[in-house]
């Protein structure tokens, strides 16, 4: 249906039942607006529809005065609302046979995809309500970059683990690049949002960082990824004293057992334990008696994916401080016996 317009003359101002609507128009300047006279030098964006983060605009927005005595009201409001903060400066004039009203603020990633509406209300005959809105479009830098692993955060070793990235950016992300912080410096692993390895081994613990990069920077964003193993242990048996080392994620915990049962500190034994940082932890065991040959030293290792045991065999070597008679018959000095760990692991 066509629109039809009337136009006529009240108290010396010109009324129309119809007014048309507002003018939008976007300026920027990569200087921020500090002057309103400052807005007539920055040219109006024309036949682009995004501005880049950090930018300085003016949304410009103007409607034409129909009535001095009665005038119009021009009101600014924003979708998501939050936009109209602080931050951005409002100001209001009238210029001739205009009325117009500028937001001036520095655009964000924020303000992408937003819009900004500004409302013309005319007291005429009866109040009449218009509007227009602009959308703004803006470029910017990967934001918001994170790198994760699956849900649980670990993964058993031998098995297959993907890291995933993923970042916030305009234009979208061009580059996604892993690399591993062990290394100095950063040397790539691999391209791509998705890092996958196979058949994973306590190696690839550690943490992996992610580079999300398009034409306007780069952001980094890191995670740890956590292969986790049964206990991989490893003893010997030097004179009276025995060592026994195991690794594994969890920590996994120690104990010493003589032909099944468990040692503990005593008069006869010493053990002492010591952590060997997040996923090793080491054990030192001192006899003091002797051993038989039948005698079986265990030291056995266990965390929530396993266990593991490696086994001694000895056998007593004593040794007399006395001389022998000729009968070899040592002499009434007390003999010093000293136990022999000569020892071999039962794999």
């Amino acid at each position: 249906m066509m629109e039809i317009s009337v136009t006529f003359l009240l108290t010396g101002c010109l009324i129309q039942d119809s007014p048309p609507k507002p003018t939008v128009s976007l300026f920027k300047d990569q200087q921020k607006v500090k002057k309103v006279k400052e807005v007539k030098e920055v040219k109006e964006v024309t036949g682009v529809t995004e501005v880049k983060e950090g930018s300085s605009v003016n949304l410009h927005c103007s409607t034409k005065i129909f009535c001095s005595s009665r005038p119009a009201n021009l009101t600014w409001t924003s979708s998501p609302e939050h936009l109209l903060n602080k931050s951005v400066t409002q100001q209001q004039r009238q210029e001739q046979t205009e009325l117009i009203s500028d937001l001036i603020f520095t655009v964000t990633h924020r303000h992408h995809l937003a819009n900004f509406t500004c409302t013309v209300t005319h007291q005429l005959q009866k109040q009449n309500t218009k509007h227009k809105s602009r959308t703004l479009r803006v470029q910017y830098a990967p934001k918001n970059t994170s790198a994760h692993v699956n849900a649980s955060g670990f993964v058993l070793e031998g098995r297959s683990v993907t890291l995933s990235c993923s970042s916030d950016a305009n234009p979208p992300v061009l580059n996604y690049t892993w690399y591993r912080d062990t290394e100095e410096p950063l040397k790539p692993v691999q391209s791509g949002q998705n890092l996958t390895i196979s058949n994973t081994d306590p190696t690839h613990s550690g943490r992996y960082v992610c580079t999300a990069q398009n034409e306007h920077g780069a952001q980094n964003a890191s995670v740890m990824l956590d292969v986790q193993f049964a206990p991989k242990i490893s003893s010997s048996c030097n004179k009276s004293t025995c060592v026994c080392e195991a690794h594994g994620n969890p920590s996994p915990k120690l104990e010493w057992r003589r032909s099944g049962n468990v040692l503990t500190n005593s008069t006869d034994t010493f053990i002492r334990n010591e952590t060997l940082g997040s996923t090793s932890s080491k054990s030192i065991l001192t006899i003091h008696q002797p051993l038989t040959d039948t005698d079986v030293l265990q030291c056995f290792s266990a965390n929530t994916l396993g266990t593991a045991s490696a086994s001694q065999r000895f056998h007593p070597v004593t040794q007399t401080s006395g001389t022998e008679t000729q009968e070899g018959i040592p002499n009434l000095q007390e003999p010093d016996k000293t136990t022999h760990l000569d020892s071999y692991c039962l794999k």
